[in-house]
C-alpha cells in the first residue's frame, strides 16, 4: 500500500479531497435549517471515508485483473438494475435500492460497468475492428442498461452512457462519420420516442421548461429560475459562507444533491466558483494524461471512458444550474451529497491510479 501511494497521482488525490472538502461545507450550508441540521454532513462523511477506503482498494488491483471481471462486474449491475425495477418507487421513481438508511443507485454502478466491458471487449479484437457492425455489437453492451435505466425512469444517464461509448470508440480509432450516423440515430430515436408519448410528462415539462423558462414559473421552470437568481446573486466574491439567501431559505429543490454548484455559486461567489471548475479542469487533464500514457489498449480506453464519464457529468450539471441545458438529475463528482455517486466516483479515480501505478511500474 505504502509503495502504491508513492507512486500514485498525487495531484488527483489532491483534487479529490479538495472538492469532497468543498462539497461538505457547501452540504451542511444549504441543510444547516433543516430538522436535522447535521444529519446529511455526518452521512456524506461516512461516504467520503467508505469512498477513499475503495479507492485505495481499487489502485491496488492490476489493470489486467479488472478486465478479467468485466463480465461479472458488468453481470451484476444489470442483476441490480433488474432488482432496482422490482423496488417500490421512492419519489415516483425506480432509481434506489434501499438498505436501511442508506440508499443504492444501480445507474452509477452501470457507468463504471460499461466502461470496463467495452474497454475488455476491444481489447480482444484485432485491427480490423471498426467497421459499423462492430460499433453495433460495442453498442448493444450500452443499451441494455441503458433501455433498463430508461424504465426507472431516467433520460440522463443514457445519454451518459451513449456519450461515453462514443468517446471510447473515438479514442480507439472509429470512424467519425460512423460515430456521426450514430449520433444522429439517438437524436431521431429520441424524437419518435416524443412523438409517441414514450417520454415522460415530468421529462417533456423539464425540456419545455429549458426552451421556454418564463413560462410556468411556479412549476416545472421554478427550479431552474431559482438556480439563476442564486448563480446571480453570488457575483465576484459571494454573499458569505451560510449567508446565501436562497441557500439557507430552502428556495431550490434538491440543492444539496442536483444544485450543489448554486450553493457554492451564490455563497462563494465567481471566484468560488471559478476555483471549482479549475479543480475539475486539473482532474480532467490528470486523467487525460494517465489515458495518453496508458501502455495497453484496454488502460487507454478504459481512462477515457472515465474522463469522459466525468467530462459529461460535470458539464450538464454546472450547465444545468445556469440554464445551458435542460434540468436533470445528474449529480456532480465528489461535491453532492449521495453515497452511490460519491464511491462511484472514487471507484473511478481508483481505476485511473491503478493505470498510473502499472505505467511507473513500467516505465522504472
Amino acid at each position: 500500500m505504502t509503495s502504491a501511494l508513492r507512486r500514485a497521482d498525487s495531484q488527483m488525490l489532491a483534487v479529490v479531497l479538495l472538492l469532497c472538502i468543498i462539497g461538505v461545507v457547501a452540504i451542511y450550508s444549504c441543510t444547516r435549517s433543516s430538522s436535522a441540521p447535521t444529519q446529511k454532513l455526518v452521512m456524506q462523511l461516512a461516504y467520503i471515508v467508505i469512498g477513499l477506503g475503495v479507492l485505495l482498494g481499487t489502485m491496488l488491483i492490476d489493470p489486467g485483473r479488472l478486465r478479467g471481471l468485466a463480465w461479472p462486474i458488468y453481470l451484476a449491475v444489470m442483476l441490480l438494475l433488474v432488482i432496482v425495477l422490482m423496488v417500490g418507487a421512492i419519489r415516483e421513481t425506480n432509481r434506489w435500492i434501499p438498505i436501511g438508511p442508506v440508499h443504492i443507485q444501480p445507474a452509477e454502478l452501470a457507468k463504471l460497468a460499461v466502461i470496463i466491458m467495452l474497454g475488455a471487449v476491444v481489447a480482444r479484437l484485432d485491427e480490423d475492428r471498426w467497421d459499423f457492425l462492430f460499433l453495433i455489437k460495442t453498442l448493444s453492451y450500452v443499451a441494455l442498461p441503458g433501455f433498463l435505466i430508461v424504465l426507472q425512469p431516467d433520460l440522463g444517464t443514457p445519454v451518459v452512457l451513449f456519450f461515453i461509448w462514443l468517446v471510447m470508440m473515438f479514442v480507439l480509432g472509429a470512424n467519425p462519420v460512423h460515430l456521426g450516423a450514430f449520433v444522429l440515430a439517438g437524436l431521431m430515436l429520441f424524437a419518435g420516442a416524443w412523438g409517441f408519448g414514450l417520454i415522460k410528462p415530468h421529462q417533456q415539462a423539464r425540456l419545455t421548461a429549458f426552451l421556454h423558462p418564463e413560462e410556468d414559473s411556479e412549476g416545472a421552470s421554478y427550479q431552474l429560475r431559482q438556480s439563476l437568481i442564486a448563480v446571480g446573486s453570488g457575483h465576484l466574491w459571494g454573499q458569505g459562507l451560510f449567508h446565501g439567501k436562497q441557500s439557507q431559505s430552502d428556495f431550490i429543490p434538491d440543492q444539496e444533491t442536483d444544485f450543489v454548484f448554486t450553493v457554492i455559486a451564490e455563497e462563494m461567489g465567481f471566484v468560488g466558483a471559478m476555483s471549482v471548475v479549475v479543480l475539475y479542469g486539473l482532474l480532467l487533464y490528470r486523467g487525460l494524461s494517465i489515458a495518453a500514457g496508458a501502455p495497453a489498449d484496454f488502460d487507454r480506453v478504459v481512462a477515457a471512458g472515465i474522463v469522459a464519464m466525468f467530462f459529461i457529468q460535470i458539464f450538464s450539471n454546472i450547465a444545468m444550474t445556469v440554464g445551458l441545458t435542460p434540468v436533470k438529475g445528474m449529480a456532480l463528482p465528489f461535491l453532492s451529497y449521495g453515497g452511490s455517486s460519491l464511491v462511484a466516483s472514487m471507484i473511478a479515480v481508483g481505476v485511473l491510479q491503478s493505470i498510473h501505478i502499472r505505467r511507473e511500474q513500467i516505465v522504472f
